[in-house]
Order: C-alpha cells, then sequence, then structure tokens
C-alpha cells in the first residue's frame, strides 16, 4: 500500500506541472524554432535584414509564451501547494504540493531573464511565505 501512496504522489507531482506547461501551450503556442530557423528555401534567398527581422518575430513569439507560462504556472503552483498542504489525504497533498513547486519552477526558469527584480522578488516571498505558513501551520502539527 505505500508503494501505491508514493507512486500515486509521484504521478501528481510529475503530471501536474506538465498539464499546466501544455495547457499553457494549448492557449499560447509555444514557437517551434525550426518553423523560423530550418527553411532552407528562405535562408538561401533572404537577406540579412530578413533573417534578423524573422529571429526578431520568433523571440517576441518565445518571449510572449513564457510570460503566460509564468502569469499561470506560478499562480496555480502556489494553489497545489495550498490544497496539498490541506488535503487529508497524504499522497495528494504531497503530489500536489511537490507538483506545485515544480510548477513554480518551471514559471521561473521559462521567464525569469524578463522579470524585474522587485517583480523576482515579491513572488519568491510570496511562495517563500506560503511554504513557511504551510510547514509552520499545517506540517509541524502533524
Amino acid at each position: 500500500m505505500l508503494a501505491k501512496k508514493i507512486a500515486l504522489g509521484f504521478g501528481l507531482a510529475i503530471i501536474f506541472p506538465m498539464m499546466i506547461h501544455y495547457g499553457v501551450s494549448t492557449f499560447s503556442p509555444e514557437p517551434k524554432f525550426e518553423s523560423y530557423a530550418k527553411q532552407e528555401e528562405f535562408n538561401k534567398t533572404a537577406t540579412p535584414q530578413e533573417k534578423i527581422q524573422k529571429e526578431e518575430v520568433r523571440e517576441s513569439a518565445q518571449k510572449q509564451f513564457e510570460k503566460h507560462l509564468y502569469m499561470v504556472a506560478v499562480p496555480l503552483g502556489l494553489v497545489a501547494i495550498l490544497i496539498g498542504a490541506f488535503s487529508r489525504v497524504q499522497s495528494i497533498g504531497s503530489g500536489l504540493m511537490i507538483g506545485g513547486i515544480f510548477s513554480i519552477t518551471d514559471g521561473y526558469i521559462n521567464y525569469w531573464n524578463h522579470l524585474a527584480d522587485w517583480m523576482r522578488f515579491l513572488s519568491l516571498l510570496a511562495a517563500f511565505a506560503i511554504l513557511l505558513i504551510v510547514g509552520y501551520k499545517k506540517i509541524e502539527k502533524a
């Protein structure tokens, strides 16, 4: 039975952030590098200026996707941590908490370079505070 609980928690921890990532990709598609850079005909006939413009378009689309992922993954990750902390089923709770942490990390990794320092600080402070509150109020009492 312990193995099933561990498997359930592990599964939730892996599936939750992937679900968020590909959910965002469904509504704000992540640009495929190949569709911008690997078109042989374009690369042979395009001027350097056209190539630069195409790269700028790709970078803009990538930044837009990363922003959407950040705006969805970080808040949903925080909510998952809170729900996981108050779940009565230990394996589901731990899976949601770890999945929430992975989701937050996914949001940060992709958009970190575009965030202002104050946004980095405030969002990390919120995540840190939630983890401390959960640890103090819920986990320590168990």
